[in-house]
């Protein structure tokens, strides 16, 4: 899962109807959203 995932997200709300800059702000809250998933997940303790 690269950024295929968030290309595939983008090209299902253009095709669905949505304005390509409606499109890009959803992409772009997804990657925030993902990453700071990540780093969360990287700053708790491992067990």
């Amino acid at each position: 899962a690269g950024h295929g995932q968030f290309a595939a997200f983008y090209s299902r709300l253009v095709g669905n109807g949505k304005k390509p800059i409606v499109a890009i702000a959803a992409v772009m809250r997804k990657i925030v959203i993902t990453l700071n998933a990540r780093l969360r997940d990287a700053e708790s303790p491992q067990s």
